[in-house]
């Protein structure tokens, strides 16, 4: 198995012409030595060949009126993160208990969970950045970075991965009622014998 990474702010081949997809694997990792040319011989024989982008969604909100988004609908960071089911799962939590808390108003529960959710959410999306630019290599005929690789050494990257991984409290909703108990009604249950 071999996995590349490459910076391309014009990544335009089709998901489904596979055949252009190694072609611009080949031109892009053409002249970086090392077992390059051994691995690119192999291209055409792999039966289970991938090329994708990786990409992030960056949204100025996650909802409008009665719809919400979630998980990577609302703010992948991307695989480069390593954060993309942390994220979907505090965000579920989240929003479950920010609607149920607000009696299952949409406009109230979604601007909570948005609240909760923003810094912790822009926070990993950063450290996804990070990392792809700190693993673009640049090819044989390099051009201009458009941003200079990070410098790690920084406060500035200490409190980022502190608001990444501690950046959302996460309440306790016990005791909010659930979407079949009327606002207002407490939640009982009963054990059968």
């Amino acid at each position: 198995m071999a996995v590349f990474y490459l910076a391309s702010a014009d990544f335009d081949v089709d998901h489904r012409d596979v055949a252009a997809q190694k072609v611009l694997l080949r031109e892009r990792m053409a002249g970086l030595g090392w077992l390059t040319p051994d691995i690119l011989a192999h291209l055409d024989d792999t039966p289970d060949f991938y090329l994708d982008q990786v990409a992030q969604v960056v949204m100025d909100r996650w909802s409008s009126g009665r719809v919400g988004l979630l998980g990577d609908a609302a703010f992948s960071s991307s695989p480069m993160s390593g954060q993309g089911t942390g994220l979907a799962l505090v965000g579920a939590y989240l929003l479950a208990g920010e609607l149920a808390a607000a009696g299952w108003d949409p406009d109230t529960g979604f601007t909570r969970y948005e609240a909760r959710m923003r810094s912790f959410v822009e926070a990993n999306q950063e450290i996804g950045r990070l990392n792809a630019r700190s693993r673009d290599v640049p090819g044989p005929d390099p051009e201009p970075a458009p941003e200079p690789r990070p410098d790690f050494a920084g406060e500035w990257f200490t409190e980022l991965v502190g608001r990444a991984i501690n950046g959302v409290e996460l309440p306790d909703y016990a005791g909010v009622p659930d979407s079949a108990t009327p606002t207002g009604s407490p939640i009982t249950s009963s054990a059968r014998p």
